[in-house]
């Protein structure tokens, strides 16, 4: 639009060229605010879902310390962030699905605090597997108020 503009000679009202350029300048324009107001209203909608998984990132966390703690028992009980996010998102996806929220919430802190605990336990000393059990249980009960 401004080479049109400064190029042109004479009066910029008779000059076609520049007047296409300025209506295909503004059909451009209104499309892109009609995408950038969808775009809003899109991440409205993934902000609320999200607020909504917040317990199950607050469950993970409290897992997450809980092993990590594991090396206060023995130095060689250490485990990668890597390792735990990797299997978070394995048992979101071989987790079973739900339409509800708040079952879908209970059904993904089960399906992982489970499948941490097994992954976990593969790699304990047998002394080790009910302390570790007692540590989850104690954690996992007190993240949720109940001790």
């Amino acid at each position: 639009i401004l080479h049109i503009l400064s190029s042109s000679s004479g009066n910029i009202l008779e000059d076609e060229s520049a007047i296409d350029a300025l209506k295909s300048s503004k059909v451009i324009a209104d499309d892109i605010k009609e995408k950038q107001a969808v775009a809003v209203e899109t991440e409205k909608k993934i902000d609320e879902v999200r607020a909504g998984y917040v317990p199950v990132a607050f469950h993970a966390q409290v897992l997450y310390f809980c092993i990590a703690d594991l090396a206060n028992i023995e130095p060689t009980y250490q485990y990668a962030l890597e390792w735990f996010g990797d299997l978070f998102l394995r048992s979101v996806d071989d987790s079973e699905p739900s339409e509800v929220l708040e079952e879908r919430l209970s059904i993904l802190n089960d399906f992982f605090t489970y499948s941490l605990y097994k992954n976990v336990c593969r790699s304990l000393l047998e002394k080790d597997k009910l302390l570790f059990s007692f540590l989850l249980s104690i954690r996992v009960l007190g993240s949720r108020g109940e001790i």
